[in-house]
């Protein structure tokens, strides 16, 4: 009755959401034709909180293992960003590297032909991780481009565990289990695609920023969209002439700013813009559609330890204001396995909600439903899961961030999603 109850709420949002999606306010119509530059390279380092359910499951033909735990994990990280998006490639890479305390609780399932084992654990150590991604969509035209992506991670934990529970053998001879054990894990992956696509998303950051520019400070004058494009183009050759190695003047930059306005648009000089300038450091906030196609495979040192299968994925970005923007994203997963084949699809209906150019929220509802495909090729039932989302982020100043994450997953069936609360907060200092 509560997992349904749940479930009313999510549909309810997920309705409210695409009938906001109706709400006539975007005042701009961006050509497909019109191309967005975008570059930045950046270095961040700070402190990271995340907490989570995390499960593994392992089944052989005389044992079984289950775990399952809700973690958390406060760590120290470094991370290391870089796109480009210019006419005829969008290429991105990120590095992530972190290491801290790491605690949890959950239970335990140990089952054979000898015993069987059941016990909830509390664990605590630390926890090292690193990652890395690297995507590239080549535009052998203005529309048309192929995909590469390759990513890979690993893992380490070494813990202290606490188990209390019974043990039976198989003489149904029950005995108290109450022991502390020292452990540790070594987790690995990777990902590769390979695909076709159509379409293209836009890099709006720098259109955001003249947009606000101009609005607040010239109020008493209308500027067309291409006048806007044409200021928005400006801030993109200041900003892309940054180098990393070398720390960029902010006042420099904005007296930049300030003379094309005197110049090229015979605009009144209104003071210093320099504050306005050091904000709008967002993530990379797009206009426009992409459809997208391939084969990809997942590795994991654990099971399933190899998937592989094609994916189809739509995108919409529409760039609705300064301060809104409307997603929605589709993907559909055919994946192959050894014990069992899968169907899985992800619909994603969110809005992006900027205040001024320095902060932004994110809010919607992912629905996830799964099917699951037997060996003899007959489908499985129909499992539903549910994500509403919320996050936030905000510029301190010129060099420090707050990025906020919350979810909620809604699952009828674990082997689709753990259901429970995600948790992220990062508060770091950034170099670009």
């Amino acid at each position: 009755m509560v997992q349904k109850m749940k479930r009313d709420t999510v549909l309810s949002i997920v309705f409210i959401l695409i009938a906001s999606s109706n709400i006539g306010f975007a005042q701009f119509n961006f050509k497909n034709s019109e191309i967005f530059q975008y570059r930045k390279n950046e270095i961040n380092w700070g402190l990271h909180y995340a907490a989570s359910p995390e499960m593994e499951e392992t089944r052989t033909e005389f044992w079984s293992e289950y775990e399952e735990l809700f973690t958390g994990a406060a760590k120290f990280q470094f991370n290391k960003f870089y796109w480009d998006f210019q006419e005829f490639k969008q290429e991105r890479f990120d590095f992530n590297l972190g290491a801290g305390l790491l605690w949890g609780n959950g239970n335990w399932v140990d089952s054979s032909a000898v015993a069987n084992i059941e016990a909830d654990h509390k664990i605590n150590g630390l926890r090292t991780g690193a990652s890395a991604n690297y995507t590239s969509r080549f535009y052998y035209n203005k529309r048309n481009y192929t995909l590469v992506k390759v990513s890979g991670w690993a893992r380490y934990d070494l813990y202290r565990q606490n188990s209390t529970g019974v043990s039976t053998d198989s003489d149904n001879v029950v005995t108290i289990l109450n022991e502390q054990t020292k452990d540790n894990k070594f987790r690995y992956g990777a990902e590769g695609r390979a695909g076709w696509g159509m379409g293209r998303l836009k890099p709006m950051n720098h259109f955001m920023a003249a947009d606000y520019i101009l609005k607040t400070y010239y109020k008493h004058r209308q500027f067309s969209q291409d006048e806007i494009a044409k200021f928005a183009a400006e801030i993109g050759r200041i900003k892309h002439r940054r180098n990393l190695q070398t720390t960029h003047k902010t006042d420099a930059e904005a007296g930049q700013m300030q003379e094309f306005l005197n110049q090229k648009m015979f605009l009144i000089p209104v003071g210093s813009l320099e504050h306005e300038w050091k904000s709008g450091e967002f993530l990379p906030r797009f206009d426009g559609n992409r459809v997208e196609f391939g084969p990809f495979f997942t590795y994991y040192n654990h099971e399933p330890d190899f998937i592989y299968g094609g994916y189809f994925m739509f995108n919409h970005f529409k760039y609705c204001s300064t301060n809104w923007n409307r997603n929605f994203s589709i993907g559909l997963n055919y994946n192959a396995y050894k014990r069992q084949d899968w169907i899985l699809a992800e619909v994603d209906m969110g809005w992006s909600y900027f205040v001024k150019i320095r902060g932004q929220f994110d809010f919607g509802v992912k629905y996830i439903p799964g099917i699951a495909i037997d060996g003899s090729g007959n489908s499985g039932e129909l499992n539903n899961g549910f994500i509403p989302y919320l996050g936030y982020f905000t510029q301190i100043d010129s060099k420090n961030r707050i990025d906020v994450k919350l979810a909620y997953r809604i699952s009828e069936d674990e082997r689709l999603m753990l259901s429970g609360p995600e948790v992220s907060v990062s508060v770091y200092r950034s170099r670009y």
